[in-house]
């Protein structure tokens, strides 16, 4: 699934969530993974991280060729 999500700094992105199992107290840890391999890996169980949100569709739109 893609996620938007809120980080410790109150700046949302954009990513797909990637389940990694519990920790040691029960709680889930997951991944963020970016589209763009410019940009790193966001891991729950390093920063806070709070999901906002879910994409529910996505569509590419195509251009016709002349």
């Amino acid at each position: 699934d893609f996620v938007v999500a809120k980080n410790s700094h109150q700046k949302a992105t954009f990513k797909k969530y990637r389940p990694r199992g519990m920790n040691e107290q029960g709680a889930q840890v997951f991944e963020l993974v970016p589209l763009n391999e410019d940009y790193p890996t966001m891991r729950s169980d390093i920063e806070q991280l709070r999901i906002i949100g879910t994409m529910v569709e996505h569509r590419k739109k195509y251009r016709r060729k002349a």
